[in-house]
């Protein structure tokens, strides 16, 4: 079973903020949104953006956009996806302070869609 744990090594990354894992769809299936508001009634938006610049990449052949890192004035938004022909497609979302270490947050949101995946996969 999925649960908060699954963010358990993403949280201890340096500006860590909260973070999302859902279907594709923007459904959520768990988050740990302590620290930043509203993060799960914006899941869904995330989602459909992500989804749309799928299609973009793809009609571009450069095939399916992977991941998206977003800098906002306050805070930095990393996006991850399982892969769209992947089994069980998932969005992962992490919110990250601006100095926080998002090289590091990317590598950890990878590590969690394939524990997440493979969760679900039982």
């Amino acid at each position: 079973m999925i649960d908060k744990s699954l963010f358990d090594e993403l949280s201890k990354i340096n500006g860590y903020m909260g973070a999302v894992l859902s279907d594709y769809t923007g459904e959520v299936l768990v988050s740990d949104t302590s620290k930043v508001n509203n993060l799960d009634e914006t899941s869904m938006r995330f989602n459909e953006d992500f989804r749309n610049l799928h299609e973009v990449t793809d009609k571009l052949g450069l095939g399916h956009m992977q991941s998206l890192d977003i800098k906002a004035d306050n805070a930095n938004i990393i996006m991850s996806c399982s892969g769209v022909d992947s089994r069980i497609h998932l969005h992962a979302f992490a919110i990250m302070e601006k100095t926080g270490s998002n090289a590091l947050a990317t590598l950890s949101l990878r590590d969690l869609l394939e524990k997440a995946m493979n969760e679900l996969g039982k």
